[in-house]
């Protein structure tokens, strides 16, 4: 005999459930949409809307011993590779793994395919959305993007003792050794090339192949955050983040200073806006 509590089961298990069921499932694909839908908003606005018809390109040193700066003289071959603080480096070897983590950084949020060329090609022009790999001295297109923005923002610059280093609001930020441990410096900095196209140029470069990529992995983990700063009220704004990171360790780095340019179409007119030194 059945009883009143047992009735009532069946009915809102037959009745209830089945619908309940429907809702719980198309809430939890909403709760995971409507967040990747807001990303690629998000990322569409950080990068422009012509992410959506251009172009993307990850721009490295072609590494055919030429060198920018000083008339863009020429550099004779080392006898032996760079060594960077115990470990040698050659030049370049971070670049694929800088290349694949914005590759899906690209695919993920836009659906496109992230395009890899060299700073000496030709068709990279000032109206592509450019992301170039390294410092003004080792990558031509870095060194066009420096001069288009007359170093406003930041300067790439060599020291009275030799050493590479950026200068940003007026301080200049090298390589460091303290107690024993070194610590380089880098920078991720974008522009937008309003005159033309409104499409952004990207410098992610550290002073050694360490700070390169860890500019790269910061860009790539932090751009959402880097909207939320540069990026409010409509409005795209030039901006540079230096960044510092303990040389084996690129993905702990820590913000030291940023600059802002807070109105776009004004002249340039950069605002220190954080510094953590």
């Amino acid at each position: 005999m059945l009883t009143l509590s047992t009735t009532l089961a069946r009915f809102v298990k037959a009745q209830l459930l089945p619908p309940f069921l429907v809702l719980s499932d198309f809430a939890r694909q909403a709760a995971n949409v409507i967040p990747e839908t807001c990303d690629r908003f998000s990322f569409r606005h950080f990068w422009g809307d012509s992410i959506l018809s251009a172009d993307a390109y990850f721009v490295i040193d072609s590494y055919e011993n030429v060198r920018l700066r000083n008339n863009f003289r020429n550099a004779e071959p080392p006898d032996k590779p760079d060594a960077f603080f115990g470990t040698e480096i050659v030049r370049g070897s971070f670049c694929p793994q800088a290349a694949a983590m914005l590759a899906a950084l690209f695919l993920r949020h836009s659906g496109k395919e992230l395009r890899i060329a060299t700073d000496t090609e030709p068709n990279l022009k000032r109206d592509a959305i450019l992301i170039c790999y390294g410092t003004p001295d080792l990558n031509f297109k870095s060194f066009d993007v420096e001069a288009w923005s007359g170093s406003s923002l930041c300067q790439f610059l060599f020291m009275p003792d030799g050493r590479r280093a950026f200068k940003l609001a007026g301080q200049v930020h090298s390589v460091e050794n303290r107690w024993g441990v070194t610590y380089d410096k880098a920078i991720v900095l974008r522009l937008t090339n309003r005159q033309e196209s409104n499409r952004p140029h990207v410098i992610c470069a550290g002073l050694t192949e360490w700070g390169s990529l860890a500019a790269v992995h910061h860009l790539t983990k932090n751009w959402k955050e880097l909207h939320k700063r540069f990026d409010s009220f409509g409005k795209r704004r030039d901006f540079c983040v230096l960044i510092e990171v303990q040389c084996g360790q690129c993905e702990n780095a820590r913000e030291l200073t940023s600059v802002v340019w807070w109105e776009p179409g004004s002249a340039p007119n950069p605002v220190l806006v954080s510094n953590h030194v």
